[in-house]
């Protein structure tokens, strides 16, 4: 019976440990940029996408494997981030008039933040 229950708390343990694991992280629309520019997440975690702009938005992944949109003005949608997902992205609103060529990307990036 102890040995059970030794057995159930680790479990429990490494259930909670896993379950909290997953990070929420944040990126700001602006109307020229995205804050932070590059983001450094891990597999499962959650990207909020913020709005602040006086305008809807519509994000797009450099390889249209995804898309968020319209992002009305001073909301947020987010989405969860796996291994393997583009993460290059643009909005698809801002788009140069000379070459069709996207004037504000921003990244995400599954390795290691630089130390500074």
């Amino acid at each position: 019976m102890k040995r059970a229950m030794q057995i159930s708390a680790v479990l429990a343990t490494l259930t909670a440990a896993t379950a909290v694991s997953a990070a929420e992280h944040e990126i700001l629309i602006l109307p020229d940029a995205y804050f932070p520019s590059i983001l450094y997440i891990d597999d499962g975690d959650t990207v909020k996408f913020t709005n602040l702009t006086g305008s809807e938005h519509n994000i797009v992944a450099k390889n249209d494997k995804w898309f968020l949109g319209p992002i009305a003005a001073q909301t947020s949608v987010t989405m969860v981030m796996e291994q393997g997902t583009q993460t290059t992205f643009y909005d698809a609103d801002a788009v140069s008039d000379e070459d069709g060529s996207f004037l504000v990307e921003g990244r995400m990036s599954f390795g290691d933040a630089p130390l500074d």
